[in-house]
């Protein structure tokens, strides 16, 4: 028997002008791929097609008037379901239906079930893209109030979804939230739908499994296990993308057990990113017993909506060094006409005592953190002017240095971070105009977010071994940078790490390295990567835009080429690529002007869309036959498309997909 996407193809076109343009995903009952239908005009409407495969058992169907009958029943319930919900602004919306037979040897033996809908953003994938969370916390509360609204008009209409997850929840380019899947709705129940599914278990009610037994109980709950998975949902968005009693690290043998904790009662503890408010909300949607959750829909949006009803205190401005170091600000002592400003050394106190100066005193406990407000006070004899060989800082007596706590500094020229400090906040240099060197010494863990970012003149940055941990945009905007050594204990480099250190040519990697933030090394100077095995795990964009990149070598081990991986590196000539490699995703080779043949792995199932487009000087690829999946201009940009395709020549098996696909597109393709 073909499979489902070749017998799609024979169907074609669909509705009378959509074609197949590549798989999305699968969801709990079927799988979706994207459809385009492009009329007289040239105009290309896109949409979602969702297709189910209705294969009854033959013990189930005696004779083909009953396969019949449980085809009818399994493909009508959802669309149905969908249709009576049509037209509400926060349910996914259905355009059309079709029923297709599936014929095995002149026999009828099952049913295609196609339904187009509208085409969204899938919010479990934007999850997974931002590390489990959404943009902010208030567009979690955004969420939270879409679906509700949504589940509102299903429970009016007697529908209980079952099924509510980041995966069946989606977002149009207006920002609004809409509810879609309902595979497995309550109204189903009798049909081979209920039979075959019951939920997310992730995600599932307790009411709904037998506590002992783990299976699914009879008609004894209602639609408040809906506002249930939707607790847990509102729960992962607050809780950095985890799940109650799950957390970084933990061993995929202890999951069944966090899961059967949450099932068996325990008390959740608060997510972690939601206010007191906000997390009683959530927490009373995730409420063990049905009758202690809300009891309708409606009271649960009424009490997210009263969460913006509150009067929300302004947080306290933050304070930084130029609240209290102000070069502008005449100095009233003898030192100011000879350009002299703050004293804190010994010797320049007992100086500025007998020129009649009074400094102004500092306090600061050994051990403390060091704030703004000490910060400001502690370089010492300083002339502004970044030539002054004294125009040093070292901290020594400190725990911590607190975040901002040096922020925008025009004075300093080099710092140097002593033994005793173990953690440097957020932006604690950053916008240092003058800062040219750094060095930690041993005992610095902790780097916090843009620690040292924007610093136009850092040329040099020498980390301690003892540093682990590496937050966001540590290094971004640094654009005279011209090497890092990253410790061996940092095991994450994370989002936007040296974003635009456009001066930036090397960079020796952890040894212990696993995986590679988003825009990473975006638009920096690189010309060489070199891996560890142990990475196996690259962010979008990560070496994005680095034109004088020449030579990659990368993990053996490494599955996927990320979005736009290496987009934009116009020096990249050829590229080895792992044999364990399964997927290359959208435009991950995109405008690489200098690649001239490319060899796909045995094993790669996926091409993404635009993966190798505006790549000028591309003549030949070799595709294997495991690929399965190839996006819309994977070889060539639309622009070329219309003038005739471009000088690539495909490289496949006569009979694999990657040889229909050209067919189809009008490249130029050969065998082997």
């Amino acid at each position: 028997m073909q499979g489902l996407e070749e017998r799609l193809h024979q169907q074609e076109p669909l509705f009378g002008g959509w074609y197949l343009r590549g798989e999305i995903g699968s969801g709990s009952y079927g799988r979706v791929y994207r459809v385009e239908c492009q009329d007289l005009f040239g105009m290309v409407s896109t949409a979602a097609l969702k297709a189910v495969e209705i294969l009854p058992e033959h013990t189930l169907a005696g004779s083909p008037e009953e396969l019949r009958q449980l085809a009818y029943d399994a493909a009508m319930s959802e669309v149905e379901t969908l249709y009576r919900l049509r037209g509400l602004s926060h349910v996914v919306s259905m355009d059309d239906h079709a029923v297709f037979e599936i014929v095995e040897d002149g026999r009828v033996v099952g049913y295609d079930l196609v339904i187009r809908m509208e085409l969204l953003h899938n919010v479990g994938q934007q999850m997974r893209r931002n590390g489990g969370r959404l943009q902010s916390v208030e567009e979690a509360r955004k969420l939270g109030k879409d679906i509700c609204r949504g589940l509102i008009y299903c429970h009016q209409s007697d529908i209980l979804h079952r099924d509510i997850n980041p995966n069946n929840i989606f977002q149009n380019d207006f920002g609004d939230y809409k509810l879609g899947d309902f595979g497995i709705a309550k109204q189903l129940d009798g049909t081979l739908h209920a039979r075959t599914a019951i939920g997310t278990k992730q995600y599932i009610a307790p009411e709904v499994l037998h506590r002992k037994t783990g299976e699914l109980q009879a008609e004894r709950y209602d639609t408040r296990v809906d506002l249930y998975c939707l607790g847990l949902v509102l729960y992962q968005l607050t809780n950095d993308g985890y799940l109650p009693f799950f957390y970084e690290g933990l061993p995929q043998s202890a999951w069944q057990e966090a899961i059967q904790r949450r099932l068996d009662g325990e008390m959740l503890p608060p997510p972690s990113q939601a206010d007191a408010a906000f997390a009683q909300v959530i927490l009373k949607a995730c409420a063990w017993k049905p009758q202690e959750r809300y009891a309708s829909a409606q009271e649960m949006y009424d009490a997210l909506c009263g969460l913006e009803q509150k009067p929300v205190e302004q947080p306290q401005p933050q304070e930084t060094a130029l609240d209290f170091w102000q070069p502008g600000q005449p100095k009233a002592s003898l030192l100011h006409t000879f350009g002299l400003a703050v004293v804190s050394t010994p010797e320049m106190r007992y100086i500025a005592d007998k020129l009649d100066f009074q400094p102004q005193q500092q306090s600061h406990a050994h051990g403390g953190v060091l704030t703004p407000r000490v910060a400001a006070r502690l370089p010492a004899w300083h002339i502004r002017a970044p030539w002054f060989p004294f125009n040093s800082l070292q901290v020594k007596e400190y725990a911590s240095i607190a975040d901002r706590a040096f922020r925008g500094r025009r004075d300093l020229v080099s710092a140097r971070i002593g033994g005793a400090v173990s953690e440097i906040g957020a932006e604690a240099f950053a916008r240092c105009t003058s800062l040219s060197e750094v060095r930690c010494e041993t005992g610095v863990e902790k780097i916090g977010k843009r620690t040292f970012a924007q610093n136009p003149r850092l040329t040099r940055c020498q980390l301690a071994d003892s540093v682990q941990i590496l937050e966001e945009q540590a290094f971004q905007g640094c654009t005279a940078l011209v090497s890092l050594r990253l410790p061996n204990a940092v095991e994450t480099l994370p989002d936007a790490l040296c974003d635009g250190c456009t001066s930036l040519q090397q960079v020796a990697m952890p040894t212990a390295l696993r995986s590679i933030g988003e825009k990473a090394f975006h638009a920096s100077g690189l010309q060489k990567i070199l891996l560890p095995d142990s990475c196996i795990r690259l962010g979008a964009g990560a070496f994005s835009d680095c034109k004088r990149l020449t030579s990659v070598q990368v993990s053996l081990r490494l599955a996927i080429i990320s979005e736009e991986c290496f987009a934009g590196c116009t020096a990249l000539a050829q590229f080895d690529f792992p044999f364990r490699l399964a997927e290359i995703r959208d435009r991950a080779f995109y405008g690489c002007t200098s690649l001239t043949n490319v060899v796909i792995p045995e094993g790669v199932r996926r091409i993404g869309e635009q993966a190798f487009a505006c790549c000028d000087s591309l003549k030949t690829i070799r595709i294997p036959s495991s690929v399965r999946q190839i996006g819309d201009n994977a070889f060539f940009s639309r622009a070329k498309r219309r003038l005739g395709g471009s000088r690539v020549q495909v490289i496949a098996n006569e009979n694999s997909y990657a040889w229909q696909y050209c067919q189809q597109n009008g490249i130029r393709v050969r065998e082997p």
